[in-house]
């Protein structure tokens, strides 16, 4: 995905929906399964390619490929945000019910059990939770920035992904936003109403198309921070309900595990075959919106002086300036951590016993930061950083 993609006429989303429909009908006359076709292979896509751009996989992430924060969660919380995957994050709120304990992990595919993916995305809950209130939800979702300017105004789109749970007739639930941005006087977020469905404990496809909101006298933010963001529901209250066209709540069920993989939108009416990224083209990708100094197997936080930004200092206010590999979408907010112990808003001094000093982060900008450190004397210093532009 291009977080600035050209803009396809109306015309060429048509000619892209009826292509595929094509290929579809003879797929099926002559017995070609998708499931069979080797991504890098795929001559559907051979065909689609020159028409591709945002509009043909605009999920960033969507292989569950990138877990630059840990491939673990801590438990999640009420009114709490989590991300965990790359671009994807949980969202809690239990409306004064009991949450049980639930947790975010990725988790390894048998091999062809899913073509052109190897990790996927599992939550695992200890049991059903209780008293949830009528505004109560679980819902994981992933911004596709510009996705409301670029993707909307009546037309069609179509999410796929592939789900399991081994906890029976749990359901899950489908549904989109269309948000304007902030700044300004924008028009409020759209909620465009979806669909659920009761899951197996077999990997399966589902997909569902979505007609889009007009965007005939609608506003957006001066912020340029508008986005579609879709919304998968693990569990809903019965004010939520509506937006997953479900006819009642539905809470966690029972004990056991929710597996998601390989999320997508295409615009059109057509589920296209799924095209895996290089795991380099992905990262990078990912790293305009949340980019480490530790290595890709280290996690924030963790005691450790590999890769770490390192600055000798004589005098007092030293101040030096930290850039970042991959150019931010919005200005980052930048966290520091000590080598020697993982402090978060601290540094390391390593003439100095490891001892912990105050690390003060200001200027941050698209390509980095400023970074300062009160020195009375020569000293070498270490901290690692995070910095977090998601939307």
């Amino acid at each position: 995905m291009t977080d600035f993609p050209v803009v396809l006429t109306t015309a060429v989303d048509n000619t892209t929906d009826a292509l595929a429909k094509h290929l579809n009908n003879l797929e099926a006359k002559i017995g070609i399964d998708d499931s069979a076709v080797v991504a890098s292979l795929d001559y559907r896509s051979k065909i689609l390619m020159p028409l591709d751009s945002m509009t043909r996989q605009a999920v960033m992430n969507g292989n569950f490929d990138i877990w630059q924060r840990g491939i673990t969660s801590a438990t999640l919380t009420d009114i709490s945000t989590t991300f965990t995957a790359d671009r994807f994050y949980d969202y809690v709120f239990d409306n004064e019910g009991t949450l049980p304990v639930l947790t975010r992990s990725r988790q390894s595919l048998t091999a062809g059990a899913i073509n052109g993916a190897f990790y996927y995305s599992r939550l695992t809950t200890d049991g059903a939770g209780t008293s949830f209130g009528g505004g109560a939800k679980h819902n994981y979702q992933h911004k596709i920035k510009h996705g409301t300017r670029y993707l909307t105004d009546g037309k069609n789109v179509t999410v796929s992904f592939w789900a399991k749970s081994d906890i029976v007739d749990k359901k899950i639930g489908l549904y989109l936003i269309q948000s304007y941005g902030s700044g300004g006087s924008p028009t409020s977020d759209e909620d465009i109403v979806g669909i659920n469905w009761t899951l197996t404990s077999s990997w399966v496809k589902y997909t569902h198309t979505f007609t889009t909101n007009t965007l005939t006298g609608k506003t957006f933010g001066t912020n340029v921070d508008d986005s579609l963001r879709i919304v998968l529901s693990y569990m809903w209250g019965t004010e939520e309900d509506d937006e997953v066209d479900a006819s009642g709540a539905e809470d966690y069920v029972g004990a056991g595990d929710i597996d998601i993989a390989q999320v997508q939108l295409c615009a059109g009416s057509v589920a296209l075959p799924f095209q895996p990224k290089s795991f380099a083209q992905e990262l990078a990708d990912c790293q305009r919106y949340y980019e480490k100094s530790y290595n890709y197997t280290t996690f924030p936080g963790t005691a450790s002086d590999d890769a770490s930004f390192y600055l000798t200092a004589s005098g007092i206010n030293l101040r030096t300036f930290v850039p970042f590999k991959v150019t931010k979408m919005i200005i980052p907010t930048v966290t520091c951590y000590a080598v020697a112990t993982g402090t978060i808003n601290k540094a390391t001094n390593v003439d100095d016993s490891n001892a912990d000093v105050t690390i003060t982060v200001a200027a941050e900008g698209h390509g980095g930061y400023q970074a300062a450190i009160s020195s009375t004397d020569e000293y070498r210093y270490r901290w690692h950083w995070t910095a977090d532009a998601e939307l």
